[in-house]
């Protein structure tokens, strides 16, 4: 299957510096529309040939006999859009016939986080392992909410623990926000066991290597898949871990503009994302009205 004007267009994608991969996809989708507008219409394929009604059928096809989904399906709109808006600007044809095609729109889901069963079937397995640097990590992503790289970057200094309180100074958080967040007594318990055997190296920060290094992001990211796994729990990343954090404190009843600034978050609609009914919330309303609950 050669197509003159999609290996034109491909050529002018390459001139914009994207990625192989985006790349790719792009020439994949415009393949595939190209292959169903030829078997649909008996017609070759070219810009000009092109119509509303095609893109709108497209899209029918898309949804009801690919079963694809939304992001899916938008994803492919959009790249044919490009197709379309390239084609006008080079002259194949004098309007863009995608101009009025309306995305598919999604009841959006919260992220991923964990339940409390799951979380403490992780915290678990990491106390089966001994590991006081690998325990006090995942209480300061689980009860401080910190992004995995403010883990990475604390140091000895922005660490401050007493009897009854303590707290965690992110001195460069996103967008390099400043932001003191308070421990709650796990956490504190968790960090001051491994400050007590914390290796003397020469750095301050606060989580060291095995070979006496700052302890990267990716480090932590790993030790979080580590004993995900242990637990028997898929797809939990340091992040899952923040946002288990704020969905915590919004189900212990904590206003949102708290939230927010326990995250550093700078946008209140960035921590409403924690009142959105997860996939679980969900599972767990239609529960409630089986027959045999």
């Amino acid at each position: 299957m050669s197509y003159k004007h999609l290996e034109q267009f491909e050529h002018s994608l390459a001139l914009r510096d994207l990625s192989g991969n985006t790349l790719q996809a792009y020439i994949r989708d415009l393949r595939l529309f190209a292959k169903w507008f030829e078997s649909t219409n008996g017609d070759r394929f070219t810009p000009p040939a092109i119509t509303p009604i095609d893109l709108r059928e497209y899209k029918s096809y898309l949804l009801t006999v690919q079963e694809a989904k939304p992001a899916t399906i938008n994803r492919k709109l959009s790249t044919i859009s490009a197709f379309c808006q390239w084609s006008v600007e080079q002259g194949l044809i004098e309007s863009d016939p995608s101009q009025n095609i309306s995305q598919v729109g999604e009841v959006s889901l919260a992220p991923k986080w964990l339940t409390r069963s799951e979380q403490y079937a992780l915290i678990r397995a990491v106390q089966k392992e001994n590991n006081a640097r690998d325990l006090a990590i995942i209480m300061v992503l689980l009860h401080a909410g910190l992004r995995v790289s403010e883990v990475s970057n604390l140091r000895l200094s922005d660490v401050k623990i007493s009897e009854r309180k303590g707290s965690l100074t992110v001195r460069r958080g996103k967008g390099t926000k400043y932001r003191v967040v308070p421990l709650n007594a796990d956490v504190r318990t968790a960090l001051s066991a491994y400050l007590n055997e914390r290796p003397h190296v020469d750095h301050d920060y606060v989580f060291v290597g095995k070979r006496g290094e700052k302890l990267k992001p990716w480090g932590i990211q790993y030790l979080a898949g580590k004993y995900a796994y242990n637990a028997h729990l898929e797809s939990v990343t340091p992040h899952t871990l923040r946002h288990t954090c704020g969905k915590n404190l919004i189900d212990a009843g904590v206003p949102l503009d708290q939230v927010a600034t326990l995250l550093g978050h700078k946008n209140l609609n960035t921590t409403r994302i924690y009142t959105t009914p997860s996939e679980q919330d969900l599972q767990k309303a239609v529960d409630r009205i089986a027959l045999g609950s």
